[in-house]
């Protein structure tokens, strides 16, 4: 096994590139949704781009359709007349095409390298305001809803998000403006290559242990490296609500620090809210800037976290200068990212939801959100399908994960998505699925796309069925709809 890609934070992307006529930009990887944004982003731009993953899907044929060449599975012969090889973390030096890469001395660098250079203006012609989005949650939808609010001012901003935006159809968009937006991933410590003239950070807990192997405090040294990275003019507006961005706090001393904060008893925020009130898949709450109340705040998604985010959204949008009227109305047709409680269809008379949460905080906060929804209704419960994400992951935060599905009515837990991990001695889905604390938990066993006819069998009207987990468990509720439809009610 080839180890990873080693990434210099000095060899950054070249700001002006001449690639030879017939060349092309290649993506290892390109199925990845960071890849794809990037590719597409770059052939909007004019350049070549060509890219291979190990299976097809609607990124790859995304991509074709945009006048990209894909590949299906890697191999040396895939990079043709490539300049530039373009690769994630998750891709290691034995795969065939970076391997052919050195041999031919194609530089290669991280997909990350690209996103910092094109926030910094590569390709664009005048002076940019980038804005970039990091946290352990919340950064996917956050940097939806400051894409909504800026397309919809009319403002034309370029953007790069980690998930498919309904309301644009796409995952990345060249704009013609001068703000960038983009999500910045922390997963791999490559936060520290950016720079952006706004940063916002949602919040911050120990994930990713494959990379953090010295636990949070090594996250506490990443982030602090990027903050202190960041120009004394730059704003860096902060989720106050987080204990861990709080002990980050006190390791900075950056002059563009802007709290803002969903906890009524907060009066150190410069954004807060007040009065949170969930009915059914909406919320709404009462906004205040400097203890000054500015308004009413509307969203179409359930939940506090949802709430926090739209709050980071308005301090980013006032900050750059738009009127709080202006942003509410676009928060206020906002109904969430792709994967993000995502209401896919009903069947069965239940509605069927996917969400991509693969940490304990995140799985707290959907299963919360779901549990608000059905007690606003006063009907359903909430059953919970539940997919771990990487055996590192369920390893190291075990303890956490076994806490966090007391809102879920019933729970059943599928095997566990490697992610091309190796399984860990002792760690399994049916082992967890007895050790959790929960009074109707379930093991699922099997392929998730053989798990229909269970959820089925279970269903009741009204209830609110949650496909959860960052794998395969996704295709789970278009299969149930597909098969059953508007069809018959069964009770259990």
């Amino acid at each position: 096994m080839g180890e990873r890609l080693k990434i210099d934070k000095n060899n950054g992307f070249p700001k002006e590139i001449t690639i030879e006529s017939g060349k092309a930009i290649h993506f290892v990887g390109l199925g990845g949704i960071g890849m794809s944004g990037l590719a597409k982003f770059l052939l909007e731009l004019g350049y070549k781009v060509s890219g291979s993953d190990i299976k097809d899907g609607p990124t790859m044929f995304s991509i074709s359709a945009h006048g990209g060449t894909v590949y299906v599975g890697h191999n040396a012969e895939n990079i043709n007349k490539a300049s530039l090889i373009v690769a994630s973390s998750a891709i290691k030096t034995d795969n065939p095409e970076i391997a052919e890469a050195i041999k031919r001395n194609i530089p290669i660098i991280h997909r990350s390298q690209v996103l910092e250079a094109l926030m910094s203006g590569l390709g664009l012609k005048d002076k940019q305001i980038s804005i970039g989005v990091s946290g352990t949650h919340g950064k996917t939808t956050t940097t939806g809803m400051i894409s909504l609010v800026f397309d919809d001012a009319k403002l034309c901003p370029s953007i790069v998000v980690g998930g498919q935006m309904p309301f644009l159809n796409t995952n990345s968009k060249l704009g013609s403006g001068k703000y960038f937006v983009a999500e910045l991933d922390e997963s791999d410590g490559t936060i520290e290559l950016y720079s952006p003239n706004i940063s916002v950070i949602t919040n911050l807990e120990h994930d990713h242990p494959d990379h953090y192997t010295g636990g949070i405090d090594q996250l506490f040294d990443t982030f602090e490296r990027y903050i202190k990275g960041l120009g004394d003019d730059s704003k860096v507006i902060v989720n106050a609500d987080c204990p861990g961005i709080n002990k980050l706090l006190t390791r900075i001393n950056h002059p563009g620090i802007i709290l803002y904060s969903i906890d009524e008893n907060n009066d150190k925020a410069k954004y807060t809210v007040k009065n949170i009130n969930a009915k059914g898949l909406k919320t709404s709450a009462t906004v205040y800037k400097d203890n000054e109340c500015i308004g009413e705040l509307n969203i179409g998604v359930p939940g506090f976290h949802n709430v926090s985010d739209a709050l980071a959204t308005i301090a980013v949008a006032m900050e750059c200068g738009l009127k709080f009227e202006q942003i509410v109305h676009s928060l206020n047709r906002f109904t969430g990212m792709k994967r993000r409680f995502q209401l896919l269809g009903t069947a069965s008379g239940a509605k069927i939801i996917d969400d991509y949460a693969h940490h304990p905080t995140e799985v707290q906060a959907v299963l919360k959100a779901a549990k608000s929804v059905v007690e606003s209704e006063g009907k359903g419960r909430v059953v919970a399908i539940f997919q771990p994400h990487r055996y590192s992951r369920l390893a190291n935060l075990w303890n956490d994960f076994i806490e966090s599905f007391k809102d879920a009515d019933v729970l059943y837990v599928c095997d566990v998505y490697s992610a091309g991990e190796k399984p860990f001695e002792g760690v399994s889905a049916e082992r967890f699925s007895r050790e959790v604390k929960h009074n109707n938990a379930h093991y699922a066993p099997g392929a998730v796309d053989r798990l229909q006819e269970l959820v089925t069998s279970i269903i009741r009207p009204d209830d609110l069925v949650l496909t959860i987990g960052a794998g395969d468990i996704t295709k789970l509720g278009y299969i149930i709809i597909e098969k059953e439809g508007q069809g018959r009610t069964v009770t259990a």
